[in-house]
């Protein structure tokens, strides 16, 4: 299947200001010969130190500029999503994040790589590098300090639209940075319907929202997102990319994709996939050029964009295409036989600021005795029809099988992952139809190896967390779902 073709862009006036972009469309300009700049640990870096005080100059010079202007602050967020009204200048750059599909990891790429070039030019360090922030280590999952402190309009990486417990210093859940099924996962991509893939599902072009996520997309990106946003912008895809912890929490989103690749094992990014890499996005560059770029101009970030994290080699082995394990694994069949569910008459599960309990029924008698039985095949605990009206600042853990008088604890066998109401439709407008999935298998095969589960009605627990005032007291429920069932082949 070949590229989809862009819009090609067209000049125009924007709310009475003309964009500062050259006409046409340029490809980006190669990265100097050995010139690899390193994006360092934030953590790593000190508060007053050289680096942090260009990524701040850098943020208050983009923040200076009309948002007119391709490389101000407020028109590089809105390529990632905005309510605002779309010029028709910015049609095809604007509310074009990838959510949901393969595309998510190589967009956001892109993404972070103009972006990057756009704040070194305007901080004025042509050796700036972003930084990340990996809240992986127990120690590190603070927001940094100098993302809230000083908690006024003199710091420009501080805003008052987070979660205010996180402005405040509390760190986020361990449950919210775990790494392993994401990282454990062999496949990049997944069929068409099937989160069960570490990049996610395989699409025929891009799709702004959809789902279901893959797994580093749902963990711990999402989880992420909804914990450190609250009711404030990063809970909301349209309006994350104001927040300056976006960009760090991306560049270690970025910085995990290349983890997994240095794992081995079968692990290659979907390079014989002719939509993944031909497909070409649009932004702009540090010029105010718009540029392009696909899937194959980003496999390689050291030779190909020059940059490496500070974690890795100096200059790790080429990637190259490999054919094998990632194309059979795409075409695998995702889990679709319904082995247990809710009634049809059972109303949606409502989402609140307290546990949701609900039983899943066997479809038949008999229809989980082999479940969870090594070779019996992937079993998918699969959320359909997920309808929201606002950003959900609170995310799930989920348990399966808990006893009723059972803590909750995401070290125990009954807890199967989370789930996070991040970018599966646009909130305000209550786009019902949004799908996520968990893997159960492990979990299930466990719960039988301890004789904690026999095959019988399957106990599920959404239990929130992060849940402030303004969640506990809002009327009626922060999200339903439709239906909840067990999925297998």
């Amino acid at each position: 299947m070949r590229a989809l073709t862009r819009r090609r862009f067209v000049q125009t006036m924007a709310s009475g200001s003309v964009f500062l972009a050259r006409p046409g469309i340029s490809q980006p300009a190669p990265p100097a010969p050995g010139r690899l700049r390193v994006r360092r640990d934030i953590y790593s870096l000190q508060s007053n130190g050289p680096e942090v005080a260009v990524l701040k100059a850098g943020i208050s010079t983009m923040k200076s500029r009309p948002a007119s202007d391709p490389t101000s602050w407020l028109f590089q967020a809105n390529i990632h999503g905005t309510d605002d009204a779309v010029p028709d200048a910015a049609s095809d750059v604007w509310n074009t994040c990838q959510h949901g599909s393969f595309f998510f990891l190589s967009w956001h790429r892109m993404y972070l790589y103009f972006f990057e070039r756009i704040l070194r030019a305007s901080g004025g360090d042509d050796d700036f590098a972003l930084p990340y922030w990996n809240y992986s280590v127990p120690a590190q999952r603070r927001i940094p300090a100098v993302f809230r402190t000083p908690a006024d309009s003199s710091n420009p990486l501080f805003v008052m639209e987070r979660r205010s417990s996180i402005n405040n210093g509390q760190p986020v859940p361990d449950s919210a940075t775990t790494t392993d099924e994401s990282l454990g996962s062999i496949n990049f991509a997944s069929p068409a319907g099937s989160g069960l893939s570490f990049g996610g599902q395989v699409a025929d072009g891009p799709s702004h929202f959809t789902g279901p996520h893959g797994r580093l997309e749902s963990q711990p990106h999402d989880v992420i997102h909804v914990i450190v946003g609250g009711a404030g912008w990063m809970s909301d895809p349209n309006l994350a990319a104001r927040d300056p912890i976006f960009w760090l929490h991306h560049c270690n989103i970025d910085r995990l994709w290349n983890r997994w690749l240095a794992l081995g094992g079968g692990r290659v990014n979907p390079q014989n996939n002719n939509v993944w890499m031909e497909n070409r996005f649009t932004f702009y560059d540090e010029n105010g050029n718009k540029v392009q770029m696909s899937g194959a101009d980003i496999v390689d970030s050291a030779r190909q964009l020059a940059y490496r994290y500070d974690d890795e080699q100096p200059l790790g082995p080429a990637t190259v295409a490999r054919g094998g394990t990632e194309m059979a694994a795409m075409q695998e069949q995702a889990p679709t036989r319904v082995l247990a569910s809710r009634s049809a008459a059972e109303s949606a599960v409502a989402l609140g600021a307290t546990t949701a309990t609900l039983a899943l029924q066997p479809a038949s008698t008999g229809a989980l005795e082999s479940t969870a039985i090594p070779g019996s095949g992937p079993l998918v605990l699969s959320f359909d029809d997920i309808a929201y009206r606002r950003p959900v600042g609170v995310y799930y853990e989920v348990y399966v099988n808990k006893p009723p008088d059972a803590p909750p604890d995401p070290t125990s066998p009954y807890y199967v992952g989370n789930l996070a109401l991040f970018a599966l439709g646009h909130a305000r407008d209550g786009i019902s139809g949004g799908k996520a999935m968990l893997d159960v298998t492990a979990a299930l095969a466990r719960q039988r190896q301890l004789g904690l589960w026999s095959g019988g009605e399957i106990r599920v627990d959404l239990v929130p967390q992060g849940a402030e005032r303004t969640e506990s007291t809002q009327q009626g429920p922060l999200a339903t779902i439709g239906q909840v069932r067990l999925l297998g082949r």
